[in-house]
């Protein structure tokens, strides 16, 4: 399996499977992980090397994801508020606000207007964008592990 079918499988098709079931939080970590996996491309260690995930989610959002995102990751706010909140609680901090309706990204008060189906578009593009550097030897391809396929074929 190459970097880009493992991106695709693992993280925007699962991300939108979920979506279609109407299972947003579900998404939103699939989407969320996604965001630490694509940053772990821009360095030469192996997927899954241990105490990566601050840099390599940072390193994601500010290459692929840019914008609000990088405006709203300064400190690590993000990566706190949304990746560790998620990773260690199955919760995000209450200063995201799951919304479907309202622009995404903004503010309401204290707290950030999170939409899921716009952070999935986001993250599309992202990949598209990693892609494009893959292409052009500007990120790193990754070892897949061979069980890979077969982790699809009972996830799916």
């Amino acid at each position: 399996m190459t970097s880009s079918e493992y991106i695709d499988k693992f993280i925007i098709n699962q991300a939108n499977k979920l979506q279609e079931q109407e299972s947003f939080l579900a998404s939103i970590m699939v989407l969320t992980i996604g965001i630490e996996v694509l940053g772990g491309f821009f360095d030469k260690k192996p997927i899954k090397s241990p105490k990566q995930s601050k840099l390599r989610f940072k390193m994601a959002i500010d290459k692929l994801l840019g914008g609000k995102y990088a405006e709203l990751n300064r400190d690590d706010y993000l990566y706190e508020a949304l990746r560790n909140q998620l990773v260690h609680s199955l919760m995000i901090s209450r200063y995201i606000t799951l919304s479907d309706s309202e622009k995404h990204l903004s503010m309401l008060g204290k707290s950030i207007l999170f939409n899921p189906k716009d952070f999935l578009d986001d993250m599309e593009k992202a990949v598209t964008k990693l892609k494009q550097l893959l292409a052009e030897g500007n990120a790193f391809e990754k070892r897949i592990p061979d069980h890979a396929e077969d982790i699809m074929k009972i996830v799916i």
